[in-house]
């Protein structure tokens, strides 16, 4: 593949360093009441001059500052994590100003169903896939690989994504920048780091797709879905797979499972030791899909737990309305009718909490309205008047 060069006079451009204040910008809300972000409100009255500043910045050599680390727990996957959030200023703007400039760069070969973190490409683009070859492709979903990366992102090393990127890359000074971001490793929380992490397990699709090997493939960030016709080729395939992975100083994760997919027709026949496929939150059969168990649980007991706070007459929050209502967004993708009775039970929950979610609506307020009690704020203080709320 060619590399791309030019890239650095694109990315210290007046447009595209504009385009990334607008986006970290966005990214930040405010509510009636709150005192909101002091730093996006100066980033954005004073554009012009912040422009400049990170133009400044790139050219002098820049330098991440100390992330804010915490750690979170993530209720997907069962397990704790360590999210390190980069500093606003400078470090985000400069982050969405590289990946803008990298990202038509990134995407050039990158499989059709690799998912997660990409636009147009999150988990219901691998589930329709998924849906459409257990139903037309019989023969050629008899057998699933599944696995995944053990410690992706902690073992992702800076020498790694930078001998990738030097594929793709030719601008010295990009890929000095690229360098300056990373040599502290890959960290969960970076918005470059979801994009380094696929383009590296790139090649690796590319590997699985022309071995011959596998009739359909999928990747949702590290975890793998490989359906096949042949167990002893998606054995052979796995192999290929840990080699790639210890040349890049990776491991795959050991509860990986080659597995005979269970076999519906009209005699209902099925496969002794078959089972489900089971990826990005569902569970698939031939024409029809449902929830994972451990989804369906934490539904009932979002469900549940919002039953008991309006027995005992306590608000629910608004934060608790849009989470439950998030997660039952779940049930409109798969076939759910006698899990919506087994939930609801006849009850109205749904319609209650969009009332609330409706009402905290109206509390939002907009770019304008926030600059403008700003500013009459400002000036009320100039002029010694009491200030109202």
């Amino acid at each position: 593949m060619k590399r791309i060069k030019g890239l650095y006079k694109i990315l210290v451009s007046h447009e595209n360093l504009s385009r990334a204040i607008d986006e970290v910008n966005d990214s930040h809300h405010w509510k009636k009441g709150h005192k909101g972000n002091s730093c996006t409100a100066w980033v954005y009255e004073t554009k012009e001059e912040r422009i400049k500043e990170l133009r400044e910045i790139i050219e002098a050599g820049f330098v991440q500052k100390e992330p804010h680390v915490t750690q979170r727990y993530d209720a997907s996957a069962r397990k704790w994590r360590v999210v390190s959030e980069p500093v606003q200023w400078p470090d985000q703007y400069i982050h969405h100003a590289l990946i803008q400039v990298l990202e038509p760069v990134m995407m050039r070969g990158m499989d059709h169903y690799c998912c997660g973190s990409i636009e147009k490409r999150g988990p219901l683009h691998a589930k329709r896939g998924i849906e459409k070859w257990l139903v037309h492709d019989r023969r050629g979903t008899r057998y699933e690989l599944c696995g995944d990366v053990r410690h992706f992102y902690d073992s992702l090393t800076p020498e790694t994504v930078m001998n990738r990127m030097r594929e793709l890359v030719k601008d010295h000074r990009t890929l000095d920048l690229i360098w300056r971001v990373i040599k502290d490793g890959v960290m969960i929380g970076a918005y470059t780091s979801q994009w380094f992490a696929n383009t590296v397990l790139q090649p690796m699709g590319m590997m699985i797709r022309q071995s011959g090997l596998c009739n359909h493939y999928v990747r949702y960030m590290d975890n793998l879905t490989i359906l096949g016709s042949n167990k002893r080729n998606l054995h052979k395939l796995r192999r290929m797979i840990e080699v790639w992975l210890n040349e890049h100083d990776l491991k795959l994760k050991g509860d990986w499972q080659v597995f005979p997919v269970v076999y519906d027709d009209e005699k209902k026949r099925r496969h002794p030791k078959g089972r489900r496929p089971d990826a990005v939150g569902y569970k698939y059969g031939r024409g029809y899909t449902l929830p994972r168990k451990h989804n369906y649980y934490r539904i009932k007991r979002a469900v549940n737990r919002i039953r008991r706070k309006e027995k005992r007459g306590e608000p629910v929050s608004i934060r608790m309305a849009n989470g439950t209502i998030s997660r039952l967004g779940q049930m409109k993708h798969c076939n759910n009718c006698n899990l919506y009775r087994n939930i609801f039970k006849g009850d109205k929950v749904v319609r209650r909490l969009k009332k609330i979610v409706r009402r905290s609506q109206k509390e939002v307020i907009t770019w304008s309205m926030f600059l403008e009690q700003r500013a009459i704020r400002k000036s009320l203080r100039q002029k010694d008047l009491p200030i109202a709320g």
